[in-house]
């Protein structure tokens, strides 16, 4: 059931009363090649998606202050510490992988993480807790 929209972006976001309804996308276009090729708006073509909720990535920011609001979370070398067989941080319940662990290593890395933490969430949500 998912739809991938490949070069569009972000124009608006719609709402109602106060709650998202839709996102309104740009569509773009390749020109050039390689590495020196950019993103061109197509003009006049827009795409309308109808949604309940709209997830801004936050770039490539690391947001120290967020993980130092984290009572009792372990961060070394401005990564979040994990057990690297479970995922499991310095607080209990909580797991991580990716960027935060990794400072933005190759996506096959997260996503193996993401399943190494998926396991670790199980297991601590069963009560076999392995930290």
């Amino acid at each position: 059931g998912v739809a991938f929209e490949w070069l569009v972006s972000p124009v608006a976001i719609e709402d109602r009363d106060g709650s998202v309804v839709g996102l309104t996308l740009q569509r773009l276009e390749m020109r050039g090649t390689g590495r020196t090729a950019e993103l061109a708006p197509i003009g006049g073509d827009e795409l309308h998606l109808e949604c309940d909720m709209v997830i801004k990535a936050l770039g490539q920011q690391p947001l120290y202050d967020l993980l130092g609001a984290v009572e009792g979370l372990a961060i070394s070398d401005g990564k979040v510490v994990v057990n690297s067989a479970t995922g499991a941080t310095s607080v209990a319940g909580l797991f991580a992988g990716g960027d935060c662990i990794s400072k933005g290593a190759e996506v096959v890395d997260a996503v193996e993480q993401g399943k190494i933490a998926a396991r670790g969430i199980s297991d601590f949500l069963a009560g076999d807790r392995k930290d």
